[in-house]
């Protein structure tokens, strides 16, 4: 698996922890987004729904934790889509 990006370096010193973070924070993003897309589909609102909360706060965890940039992490997320 290849390391985290180099901006990412200057925030976190040990590159697998590092890309873990990303990794995580951009599956969490995923979740977010899908639970949403499906609950909005079905005409029910998505923010009420503890399963979404529960991953937007697991995400914001993550990246205040470790201190990664939000676009970043959207920019992983759709790599991963």
């Amino acid at each position: 698996m290849p390391g985290p990006p180099d901006w990412l370096q200057s925030q976190i010193t040990d590159r697998d922890r590092a890309a873990d973070a990303l990794g995580a924070a951009a599956d969490q993003m995923n979740v977010c987004r899908s639970i949403a897309a499906d609950l909005n589909a079905a005409g029910k609102d998505h923010t009420a729904d503890p399963y979404w909360r529960a991953a937007v706060a697991e995400s914001h965890r993550l990246t205040e934790t470790f201190g990664l940039d939000e676009h970043d992490i959207g920019e992983e997320a759709a790599r991963r889509r």
